[in-house]
């Protein structure tokens, strides 16, 4: 399936966010599978290349772009959003829009020494397609979240300020055949930052000038997978009025590496009965406040079931403030002495313990690369969601017809502390000997077998997406 590649160049620009650049790592591999003659290169800043480079197969390439944050008025450190708070990456969104400049002088000698240059960049460096069409090259989005996430976004940035009704509501228009005819989202689904946008702010500009080129592209792939989001890619194509090809190409995920046990994690999970165990994380970037974690805790006592928790500072706690003073007293230590439970600090090897035979359910914030990660080695998720498209994955992922989730809670304010007896309750329907649990078991290995099958050299519908995106790419050269 080399489609002819050598002499051809794929520059893939992602936005340096942990997940962006996991999934975008994750395509290069999936490019160097199916076109093994061609260069793969990742274009991002110096910091971040040099934290890629460090792990990188030796046939991934990597190009630096100058970059200076303090420019900006950022730390002179902050070339990623994992270094900065919430309320400063509207300025990294914007800085990384002037690094046009440099990306094109690169895309023109890349062009210049190459027969064929295929540029892939991520929806929040969308100028990059701008770029691409200057220098006569093929050029795609990829979106690292879900279709149907990326969808609803769309929609919504664009129709900013939103029209709230005084019941809370926000309407979102869906295509024909959507299963409920229109969708309703409550206003506790929509992050703050959209609920104060005027159409005039700084992100809506944002969003509006990255929207704005998606009409140039030759494509769009998207992390996903066909079966599993049949309504979320109708939507998806909808919203580009179905003239741009729409190509789902997932689950690109991490592999579970292996790796010393230095935490004892995977030692610990090896003692521990068959699905048995709650695996809980808010991701890379996230977390939930004092409060909620003080309530979650108790739930954790009172279902008395084991768990894995990477537990990362609560929101407005700095992160050098003791990890046992995040949680009612004595918790930790009563959970270790018990073997009930381990608590993490800040990082855990998500993927092993996801594909451990203990695992038998995910407490998740949703954010696509866990619940991909999640559904591919068939564990079915409690939804916690805190931002962004995660409210719409697990609107998505709770539905009849997928039905692999259901929601616990939502948000991460003072306002939205979840009862105790709500989450042990919703803990052991979905881990206990429930009718509930038994139905996501099976939805979850439905998908789990989908998305094995979705790279089938014979027919798998990703590896048709992906024939599909280098049969649309390869014919654009260079004059």
């Amino acid at each position: 399936m080399d489609m002819a590649s050598r002499n051809k160049a794929y520059l893939l620009f992602p936005f340096p966010s942990q997940g962006h650049l996991a999934a975008f790592t994750s395509l290069a591999c999936l490019l160097h599978r199916v076109a093994p003659s061609a260069t793969v290169t990742l274009v991002s800043t110096a910091r971040n290349v040099a934290a890629l480079s460090a792990m990188a197969p030796p046939w991934l390439a990597f190009h630096s772009l100058p970059f200076s944050p303090s420019d900006h008025g950022l730390p002179a450190h902050a070339e990623s959003t994992d270094a900065l708070p919430i309320a400063d990456m509207v300025t990294l969104f914007e800085a990384f829009e002037s690094l046009q400049p440099a990306f094109d002088a690169y895309v023109q000698a890349m062009v210049a020494a190459n027969a064929s240059v295929v540029v892939v960049s991520d929806l929040f460096v969308a100028w990059a397609a701008g770029v691409a069409r200057r220098h006569g090259c093929s050029h795609a989005f990829f979106t690292t979240c879900g279709a149907f996430g990326t969808a609803i976004m769309r929609t919504l940035w664009e129709n900013t300020p939103l029209s709230v009704t005084p019941a809370g509501h926000v309407s979102v228009a869906v295509p024909p055949g959507f299963p409920d005819g229109i969708l309703l989202l409550h206003t506790t689904q929509i992050s703050g930052l959209l609920l104060r946008a005027d159409g005039q702010d700084r992100w809506s500009a944002f969003y509006r000038r990255q929207i704005a080129h998606s009409g140039t592209t030759d494509g769009v792939l998207v992390n996903t997978v066909e079966e599993l989001e049949p309504t979320g890619l109708a939507m998806l194509r909808s919203s580009l009025h179905n003239v741009v090809p729409v190509w789902p190409v997932g689950p690109l995920i991490r592999a579970a590496a292996s790796s010393p046990d230095n935490d004892g994690i995977i030692t610990w999970l090896d003692s521990q009965p068959i699905k048995s165990v709650l695996y809980i994380s808010f991701g890379s970037q996230n977390s939930i406040t004092q409060a909620q974690m003080a309530r979650l805790a108790m739930a954790l006592e009172r279902t008395r079931r084991p768990f894995v928790w990477a537990i990362r500072p609560p929101v407005g706690l700095a992160a050098d403030v003791a990890g046992g003073e995040w949680l009612p007293e004595g918790f930790d230590e009563r959970a270790r002495h018990m073997s009930r439970g381990l608590v993490v600090r800040c990082w855990a090897p998500q993927v092993r313990i996801l594909a451990h035979h203990a695992t038998g359910a995910f407490l998740s914030h949703c954010g696509w690369n866990s619940v991909l990660e999640s559904l591919a080695h068939g564990v079915p998720l409690i939804g916690w969601p805190l931002a962004a498209d995660q409210f719409y994955n697990v609107e998505m992922l709770a539905r009849k017809e997928c039905g692999v989730c259901v929601e616990v809670a939502r948000g991460n304010t003072e306002d939205d502390v979840p009862k105790v007896e709500s989450v042990a309750e919703l803990v052991e329907t979905v881990m206990g000997k429930t009718a509930k649990a038994a139905e996501m078991r099976m939805h979850v290995e439905n998908v789990s077998e989908q998305m094995r099958d979705t790279f089938r050299e014979d027919g798998g519908s990703s590896m048709k997406s992906m024939t599909m995106f280098l049969e649309a790419t390869r014919g654009r050269m260079h004059s």
